[in-house]
């Protein structure tokens, strides 16, 4: 199946998205159960198969930030398994990846100023 990506969507959200979609490694990683999430099976496949290098990112540790930053929440289900989502990360819609992609950037904008601000506030302080 063709994926057809909206314009403007970053290179980040297209890939986890086709690594996701790829059936060839659904023993690694695929689609949650509910089709807005996805469950890395075998960390240590994951990891050999070097999928973190194509997210340009040397530890897994790295990899699990950039999904923070990208908007990507841990969900937590005690079975050991990585699963991570996003309301908008959803299986047989990749349009739905901007609306994913700009919610994550104001959040990590909102983040950056209220830093600053902070900063700024101490700095005054002093």
């Amino acid at each position: 199946m063709a994926l057809n990506f909206p314009k403007g969507v970053s290179v980040f959200h297209m890939r986890i998205y086709k690594v996701v979609e790829d059936p060839s490694s659904d023993s690694v990683i695929s689609w949650g159960k509910d089709n807005n999430s996805f469950v890395i099976w075998n960390l240590e496949e994951f990891t050999r198969r070097d999928i973190v290098g194509d997210f340009d990112c040397s530890r897994f540790s790295e990899f699990r930030s950039e999904l923070r930053y990208y908007g990507f929440k841990r969900i937590k289900k005690g079975s050991g398994e990585l699963e991570y989502g996003n309301e908008d990360f959803v299986r047989g819609q990749p349009e739905r990846l901007k609306t994913m992609m700009i919610k994550a950037w104001r959040k990590n904008k909102a983040k950056f100023k209220a830093r600053k601000a902070a900063e700024e506030l101490q700095r005054l302080q002093i």
